[in-house]
Parts: C-alpha cells; structure tokens; sequence
C-alpha cells in the first residue's frame, strides 16, 4: 500500500499540519485547539518519468507538405446551351 501525504487545515484556528496517511483510519483532531480536521488537500507528488513512445521516432524528412488543391476544370457547355446563347444574341441585336 502507497502512503498518501495530505495538508489539512484546522476549521476553527486555522492551523495547517501535513499529515501521511497509512492503511488505517484515523479520526483527525487538532493539535493546537481540538477541533476535527475535515479540509484536507492532497500535496504534489514526485514527478514520474514519462514512459517511452509507443511509436518508433520520428523518420528523418518527416516534414510533409500539404497536398495542393487541384483546380476544378470549367464546365465545357453543351451544344444547345451554345445554341440558346446565339439565338438570345440575335434576338438582342434585332432589339437594338
């Protein structure tokens, strides 16, 4: 079982006391006046060492670019939009 290191603060003096808790349960009074210590906090832990990478490093080159965006090709418009297109001309030029 690990041990567990824990600040606890005194509700009525205020007084803090680092406290290292065991397996066993404990009833937590004040040294200075008494009272019960209910506000505990726990303290930063030692640091861990980070485990290895599950992945192989990294290959050299491995700065990829971004593909580029192909252009999207222009619609070539079909015989009788062509048609219409000319017809419309005409029609216009007999207006003018």
């Amino acid at each position: 079982m690990h041990k567990t290191t824990k600040v606890a603060t005194c509700c009525y003096c205020g007084v803090r006391a680092a406290l290292v808790l065991g397996g066993d349960r404990h009833n937590l009074v004040c040294g200075a006046c008494g009272a019960p210590l209910t506000q505990l906090k726990s303290l930063p832990s030692e640091p861990r060492a980070k485990p290895a990478s599950q992945f192989g490093a990294a290959l050299p080159g491995g700065d990829r670019k971004k593909p580029s965006k192909k252009k999207k090709k222009k619609k070539k418009r079909s015989p009788m939009q062509r048609l219409f297109g000319e017809i419309v001309d005409e029609i216009e030029d007999l207006f003018d």
